[in-house]
């Protein structure tokens, strides 16, 4: 997709009908996608010099920074803290906080985050209901996906986890039921938020992901969360996006992304998009130093829950993160502050 005005305009226009008809009362039918995603034209990409549709839903925005993985520092805490059971670590474990923290004090914790990671939105209303109803400054932290930061300029190899056969059929099976058991509603995105050909199972190319310069959401939508951060609304930016792609509600997420965008209180799509073609190197910055604090914690995974330096991570190790902050003096607000949420079915009440 090129970088041009008269396409912004184009999508401006397309997206501003979609929104007029999403207000047209209850008789409006849902609005087909530009394109639809089947499995035929998913099938038709799979080669490594395809092309993906110019998807309208998309402004047109300046190529991505470096995309590779910073370089690991030595003194991270997993290094620092690291005990084979003979030789004494380099630092001892992190001491608890006060336990005198109090509302006006709160318990300052970073979360990493992707917009491609099932099981970041899988915890994503317990974040919203600690940070709603207890006594921490939460940071958001958008970071760059592994599965695009792996292509290390094009090679198409899947780094991390993706690299484990059985990993990605783990995944899709595991998913689904770890949504049936936390009560929330999922299924994979269609389209994918990464390029990266899932199917068929250990087909030709298969787990092969397109080099970040064609890749057509994630760039867009780490670029909108990372805006987002710097205006101190990356939580009530992934907890309408995330819920977007994830959440099942629509049947071409893309298309919607600026109606869920426009509804967190104080910023506009229009306004962002215009930051963003204007000021990419600053936005990019964002996520960039996301990364290098993903990697001083001693990390690349998400999500990544990040407390007096200590990384938690998976959705999966939510309950010791919030047995942790309790160590150190974790309160229930007077009154809850947004973004609000139901009080999640799993969540891990005091014993």
């Amino acid at each position: 997709m090129m970088y041009t005005t008269k396409k912004t305009a184009i999508i401006g226009a397309l997206a501003a009908a979609l929104m007029l008809g999403g207000t047209l009362g209850a008789q409006a039918q849902t609005v087909s996608p530009p394109f639809p995603v089947t499995p035929e034209l998913i099938d038709s990409l799979d080669a490594e010099d395809a092309t993906w549709p110019d998807d309208p839903a998309v402004p047109d925005l300046p190529p991505l920074s470096d995309t590779d993985d910073p370089p690991v520092p030595k003194d991270n805490f997993l290094y620092s803290h690291y005990w084979d059971g003979l030789h004494p670590p380099e630092k001892q474990p992190p001491a608890p906080l006060s336990p005198q923290s109090n509302l006006d004090e709160p318990l300052k914790v970073d979360v990493i985050w992707s917009m491609r990671s099932p099981y970041s939105y899988l915890v994503l209303q317990r974040l919203v209901w600690l940070h709603s109803n207890y006594n921490i400054d939460l940071t958001v932290r958008p970071v760059m996906p592994i599965a695009v930061r792996s292509t290390k300029g094009g090679s198409g190899s899947a780094g991390g986890a993706f690299g484990v056969w059985y990993k990605l059929p783990d995944a899709m099976w595991d998913t689904v039921r770890s949504a049936h058991y936390n009560g929330v509603p999922f299924k994979w995105p269609t389209p994918d938020p990464i390029w990266q050909n899932i199917h068929p199972v250990h087909g030709e190319n298969w787990q092969y992901v397109h080099p970040p310069e064609k890749q057509p959401y994630i760039g867009w939508v780490v670029r909108l969360c990372a805006y987002a951060q710097m205006q101190g609304k990356s939580l009530e930016c992934v907890n309408q996006l995330s819920h977007l792609i994830f959440g099942n509600q629509e049947e071409h997420w893309p298309a919607h992304v600026k109606e869920r965008f426009n509804r967190i209180e104080g910023l506009d799509y229009d306004e962002a998009i215009r930051f963003i073609q204007e000021n990419p190197e600053k936005v990019d910055a964002v996520w960039l130093e996301n990364s290098q604090v993903q990697t001083q914690a001693g990390h690349g995974g998400v999500p990544l829950f990040i407390f007096n330096g200590e990384p938690f991570f998976g959705q999966d190790r939510f309950d010791q993160f919030v047995w942790r902050l309790r160590q150190s003096g974790l309160r229930q607000r007077h009154e809850p502050i947004p973004p609000f949420t139901s009080k999640p079915i799993r969540w891990p009440d005091a014993g």
